[in-house]
């Protein structure tokens, strides 16, 4: 989308969805790292530049839950059962008994 490799807050916000503040905000955040993401030449205080490929390798990354096996991406399967049990283990472990038929709380 862009052949330059760094750009500044507002050539970053015509670039991608995000607006200037959104991209503060996500620097502020932690969500984009210094020394990754952006960059400030300058020192502190001074103008933030953006890396582009870093930018677009965190747009592209997977989400959050999902795993990625050599034939592509899928989504991770929960095991409802062991799920349940280990559920089932930490209420008992707070003195919340659970009606084994129902799941309801028996307590109450």
């Amino acid at each position: 989308m862009t052949s330059r490799t760094y750009l500044n807050a507002e050539q970053l916000a015509a670039v991608t969805p995000w607006s200037v503040e959104a991209i503060r905000r996500m620097v502020s955040r932690g969500v984009l790292k210094r020394g990754e993401h952006y960059f400030q030449p300058l020192g502190a205080r001074t103008q933030l530049l953006f890396k582009w490929p870093a930018i677009v390798a965190l747009i592209e990354r997977p989400e959050p839950g999902v795993v990625a096996p050599v034939g592509g991406l899928t989504r991770r399967v929960l095991d409802v059962a062991a799920a349940s049990a280990a559920l089932t283990r930490q209420l008992r472990t707070r003195g919340i008994a659970m009606d084994e038929d129902d799941g309801r709380d028996a307590t109450s």
